[in-house]
């Protein structure tokens, strides 16, 4: 349940060239570097002039870039993530260790599980045979304590969610959806439905049709982060 970070270098924001790349300027030498930045999304309330992004060296010669964002720490000085695949990562491990309530009673059989044209996060199982299908989705947008998702429209989210309702309407499968809160000042999770109103109205058919929807909050320092609680989910 736990994802520790390496040694992080602090550095100031200058630019983001494209989606997967920031222009930074180190702190401790003053160089300007390039930082490869794992979170697609528009992150325009964190990449913001002068902010301060923690980034980590990568000696890898396969890599057009030997930095990798890690976090980004806003002007109140909280904490977020920049790596939306350790929401994956911090999923598995509370399933297996049973630290999510809602999630208690299902373990993983299988992760990248295929069904139909679509590819879901997770297979779950429980001890009376059924399947649950489960999707993760990484928050990093917040708002006076609330988050909110997504952060720029996603088509494939929406998709999967509709993916999601119409299985377990037909009864194939259960179907669940994890939120999971990569900063430290959330206390509950909601859609952003003036962002992405075709992805609030899937969410909004998946709750009516019994798709479990559930929010956790992380606990996220510059040495680590860990999931924290269950946090309410804000239909």
């Amino acid at each position: 349940m736990l994802v520790v970070f390496p040694t992080l270098v602090k550095t100031t924001f200058i630019e983001r060239p494209n989606r997967f790349i920031l222009l930074v300027k180190r702190e401790d030498t003053g160089e300007q570097i390039e930082a490869h930045l794992p979170d697609p999304g528009r992150l325009k309330e964190l990449l913001v002039e002068q902010a301060t992004i923690w980034v980590e060296y990568v000696d890898k010669s396969s890599r057009k870039t030997s930095w990798t964002a890690i976090l980004c720490e806003t002007k109140e000085g909280n904490l977020v993530s920049l790596q939306t695949t350790i929401a994956n990562k911090l999923a598995e491990t509370a399933i297996r260790e049973k630290r999510i309530p809602s999630l208690r009673k299902w373990s993983i059989e299988k992760r990248e599980c295929k069904v139909g044209s679509s590819r879901f996060d997770f297979l779950l199982k429980n001890d009376q045979g059924k399947k649950r299908l489960l999707e993760v989705k990484s928050v990093t947008l917040s708002r006076t304590g609330e988050g909110f998702f997504p952060d720029a429209p996603t088509a494939r989210g929406a998709r999967h969610v509709q993916e999601l309702t119409k299985l377990t309407e037909q009864g194939r499968y259960e179907a669940a959806i994890l939120f999971v809160a990569q900063r430290n000042d959330i206390r509950s999770v909601a859609v952003e439905a003036i962002i992405d109103p075709a992805f609030a109205q899937s969410i909004m058919e998946a709750n009516q049709a019994n798709v479990q929807i559930v929010a956790v909050s992380t606990n996220l320092s510059k040495d680590k982060i860990a999931i924290g609680q269950e946090i309410p989910f804000l239909i």
